[in-house]
């Protein structure tokens, strides 16, 4: 279910990896230095952990003269709005899962991935590359580097979700991220776009039956409290990406900048740890609450949704992109 190897790694290579090399104080005082960043899940969440571990590390090691300002669980908007800041340079740092357009959204194709090896075999690509500079051009945003995140799962509250026709005619929630919406409706569920703010009263009331997210997520917002059924699908691998103003992000000093590319590379490992540690954590809350925990036939899923993709994913993803992803996952 949860493959250590995979997240623990930090990667080797490319732009997502960054220098672990680190700032002595002894070679001189630090500029003050004041930060925003932004997240929308819980700092209980594993990249929570790690975002916080950055903050206190950033101030200790900086001798004070490094302050982030840090605002977890949305309290300065959801993903798109702190987009909009971001590029505005209102925000200088938002740590999210949601990508900032189609290309970095092309990790939510369910059943894709094998692995956060695959993902990072992408994310390391010549092809990568191009969509960095080019976010960079258009939005005046960078991706300093991507985290590992649990996988997603599904929950529901008709019954378990074992082999594909078990999704068919489920009102499951899913993000408007046109790869995984309409690839649930190709394998017969009835996705819903939703707020997510607005989910756990939509299945409270029934207004929709299901809805799909990491245990971390599952558990930090209750979920387990009105689904019934966990299945574990493991159908998205997307990672966590850290998203800084580029334009900020060039002018800093290059010792404030140095320290914190050393931090985000240290959280990472830190994030990755509370993925692990968290996981056996996560399954007893679930189960706490009356819920249960089923196991999935992931290799009919991934079968059922290969050709789907292999049609679809070309047009949402681009050529190009889906080729590269198909290639990653075979070396």
């Amino acid at each position: 279910m949860i493959n250590r190897r995979d997240f623990l790694q930090t990667g080797s290579a490319g732009l997502f990896t960054a220098s672990t090399t680190g700032y002595s104080l002894a070679q001189g005082a630090m500029p003050t230095t004041r930060i925003r960043m932004t997240m929308i899940v819980s700092p209980k969440e594993p990249l929570g952990v790690g975002m916080e571990y950055i903050v206190r590390e950033a101030e200790k090691r900086s001798g004070g003269a490094i302050k982030i300002d840090f605002f977890p669980s949305g309290q300065l908007g959801q993903d798109l709005p702190a987009f909009e800041q971001l590029s505005a340079g209102t925000i200088n740092i938002h740590a999210s899962g949601f990508g900032i357009n189609a290309n970095y959204n092309s990790f939510f194709a369910p059943w894709l991935f094998n692995d956060f090896a695959h993902v990072e075999r992408v994310l390391e690509s010549s092809l990568a590359q191009t969509w960095n500079a080019d976010l960079e051009k258009t939005r005046g945003v960078r991706v300093l580097m991507a985290y590992p995140r649990a996988a997603r799962q599904m929950t529901n509250s008709k019954r378990p979700m074992r082999v594909p026709d078990d999704l068919k005619g489920l009102k499951l929630r899913v993000p408007e991220i046109p790869i995984l919406f309409n690839a649930f409706k190709e394998l017969g569920a009835e996705p819903v776009a939703m707020n997510f703010g607005e989910v756990y009263t939509a299945l409270q009331s029934g207004t929709i039956e299901g809805q799909e997210n990491p245990l971390p997520t599952i558990v930090g917002f209750s979920l387990q409290e009105v689904q019934k059924f966990i299945s574990l699908t493991e159908h998205v691998r997307a990672p966590e990406f850290i998203y800084v103003n580029a334009r900020w992000w060039k002018a800093l000093d290059s010792r404030v900048r140095d320290l914190l590319t050393t931090l985000f590379a240290e959280g990472k490992k830190v994030a990755a740890q509370a993925i692990m540690s968290q996981q056996q954590s996560n399954i007893d809350t679930i189960k706490k609450a009356g819920a249960s925990i089923n196991e999935v036939d992931v290799a009919a899923f991934r079968a059922k949704a290969k050709p789907i993709l292999d049609r679809i994913g070309p047009q949402y993803l681009g050529a190009d992109t889906y080729s590269a992803i198909v290639r990653a996952g075979q070396q």
